[in-house]
Order: C-alpha cells, then structure tokens, then sequence
C-alpha cells in the first residue's frame, strides 16, 4: 500500500512538471512573462531627431515686422529644445539671387544679436519665388499613444500586468521633459569653483567665517531664525 502511494506521488509530480514544461515552452506564456518582468519597457520613450523650420518671402525692402518675429520666436524655441546651429537656406537658381543674399544678411544679424550662431547653406529651386528657409535640429521625446490596448481587466488568471500598465507614466514624462537628450545619455559635471574653493580656505586659515553673508536679510533689517539652537 505504502509503495502504490509513493508509486501515485511520484507520478503527479512527474505530470506537474512535464505541465509546467510545456507551459513555459509556449512562446505566448514566454512573451506575456517577459513584459510581466519589465512592465514599464512595454512603452518606452523614444527620442527622435525633429526640425524646426520656417520660410520668410523674399522682400525689396528687407524684413517685414512679421517675418522678424517669427526669427524671434525661432530663436527662442531653439534655446528652450537645445536645438543645434541654425541654418539659413538660400535659394539657389531663384529670380532674384541678390534679395535672397541681402535677407539673409540681415536674419544672421538678428540672430547674432540674439546670441544664437547661424550657417548658411543653398537648396535648388526653379520657383521665383521661393522663400528663405531658416530651421535648426533638435532631439524630440515621442509622447506615446495610451489607452488602446487595456484587454480584459476581469481576467486575471495569469497574475501577468496590463499590456497599458506604466504607459500614462512614461506619457506624461515624455510631454514634461525639457531636455530629451537627458534620456539617451547623462550631462557632463561642470567643473569645480576653485576660485570660491580659495575664498573659503582663506577664511578658514585665518579663523574667519567660511558661510556666505545674507545681503537678503540685512538689507530688510531682519535676521534669519535658528529654530531648536
């Protein structure tokens, strides 16, 4: 009796695991365990290169009020991306070549003005017409697309995640980030202060104090509190 009761035993654990086997061979079970182990990379953040470009009209009398604001608003776009060098387009082939070259004299001078360094290129065109083309590269986060893939949230038998489990997360840090390249590799450290280093060691050295005065305080005729001393 003792041995058919082990022979039984044996035999159960033998079926479990030859069950567990075939369950783990299956490639839909291998696929659903490995988005279950690293739910959050189901939707990562890509980051892609983008362009800002505008076209100004070539114009006799230079730039109009309208065309130096959008140059304006170009600039100040670019210093919040991080763009690169912007890029001053000049039609190659158009009717009136020595318009093309006076307006893009005076975007580079605006530019300059406004600290942002430009190059200049040429593009082909047959059109008299064709405008100034002015844009800049920079690093886009792709903000992605939630809320199409929730599936059956009643079935939770295989204690797997949702397939858009941690897709809000990644969303709202892609529409927040201000710089994507933050993303794809770590910021340089600025280098040390060795010019307040000194300051302080002098004042160390000579037995003063190494803090910092509050002009702050002084000037409004207060001080500042040390709760608990």
């Amino acid at each position: 009796m003792t041995l058919t009761r082990t022979l039984l035993v044996a035999a159960a654990f033998t079926i479990a695991a030859l069950c567990l086997a075939a369950c783990a061979s299956d490639p839909k079970t291998k696929a659903l365990a490995a988005a279950a182990a690293t739910p959050l990379d189901m939707h990562p953040i890509k980051v892609a290169p983008a362009t800002d470009k505008i076209a100004l009209a070539l114009h006799e009398g230079g730039l109009s009020p309208a065309q130096a604001e959008a140059i304006r608003g170009l600039a100040a776009r670019r210093t919040e991306d991080v763009g690169g060098t912007i890029t001053i387009s000049l039609p190659h082939g158009a009717a009136d070549a020595a318009a093309a070259g006076r307006m893009a004299d005076l975007v580079q001078a605006q530019l300059s003005i406004m600290g942002a360094r430009a190059e200049r290129a040429a593009y082909d065109s047959d059109d008299p017409k064709a405008p100034l083309l002015v844009s800049y590269g920079y690093e886009k986060a792709e903000v992605p697309t939630c809320g199409k893939n929730w599936g059956d949230l009643a079935k939770s038998g295989d204690n797997l995640v949702y397939g858009e489990f941690g897709c809000s997360v990644h969303a709202n840090m892609a529409a927040q980030i201000a710089n994507p390249n933050d993303l794809v590799h770590p910021r340089a450290d600025d280098g040390p202060d060795v010019e307040r280093r000194m300051t302080v060691l002098e004042k160390y050295r000579a037995g003063k104090v190494t803090g910092a005065d509050q002009p702050e305080a002084k000037a409004a005729g207060g001080a500042i509190a040390h709760v608990g001393q």
